[in-house]
């Protein structure tokens, strides 16, 4: 563990070179890789809607809280930027961020501002799911972007299977949760779904860990580097 720590402190945690390092270490593990990521995704998860609370509450501005939160969204991803996050993902993110803030001046509702990641989170729970239907699985495609992985392994049915089954847990969950969301901020309102914000934060960590878990006990063998390499 100590191994892994030193490339992460090395790497900085950005989020593929970390990882890679990692990987060609031979420490990747559950709780290396949490370690890695939760920080980073606590702050891109939590960061906007707590920092748009306190000064749409405070000033009783929507506009006010869009522009902090905003600001806070576009520190986020600069500093992403900058540490090497991959391109497409980072004008993704951007055009989100934009999109968010016109949606939330346009319609000067707190409730219409916060109710986009929810949104976002059902269309990309049926992203997974669709991957699946289509026969290419999301979590197959994100593994070989961090692990060499032979075309033999993953053609093999044994690695096409764990990680269909990840895709599905994956877009089950997505769903569900983003469901979740919707129904607690158009019934309970904006306090209630910060709290289901959080959860949802760490019940993706607690995702994560264990969909590495078992992807380790089941084909761990194969991702690792050859021995000696």
């Amino acid at each position: 563990m100590a191994d892994a720590d030193a490339v992460l402190a090395a790497e900085e945690v950005r989020p593929t070179a970390a990882l890679a390092a990692l990987a060609e270490s031979g420490e990747l593990n559950a709780t290396a890789l949490l370690r890695s990521v939760a920080p980073r995704l606590l702050r891109d998860i939590l960061g906007p809607p707590l920092a748009f609370y306190p000064v749409w509450k405070a000033s009783g501005n929507v506009l006010a809280g869009v522009a902090v939160a905003t600001v806070v969204s576009l520190g986020i991803y600069a500093y992403e930027r900058g540490r090497g996050r991959p391109g497409l993902i980072a004008r993704v993110v951007l055009l989100f961020i934009l999109a968010a803030a016109i949606v939330g001046i346009a319609t000067d509702s707190a409730t219409a501002y916060l109710i986009q990641p929810a949104v976002l989170g059902v269309i990309n729970g049926a992203l997974w799911l669709g991957s699946v239907a289509l026969g290419k699985p999301l979590a197959g495609t994100f593994a070989r972007e961090i692990f060499p992985v032979e075309d033999e392994i993953a053609e093999s049915e044994a690695y096409r299977s764990v990680f269909r089954r990840v895709s599905v847990w994956f877009g089950i969950f997505f769903v569900v949760a983003a469901m979740i969301q919707l129904v607690v901020l158009l019934i309970f309102g904006v306090g209630a779904f910060l709290a289901t914000r959080v959860a949802d934060a760490l019940s993706i960590l607690a995702m994560i860990g264990l969909s590495v878990r078992y992807i380790s006990n089941q084909i761990g063998a194969a991702l690792a580097p050859p021995s000696g390499s």
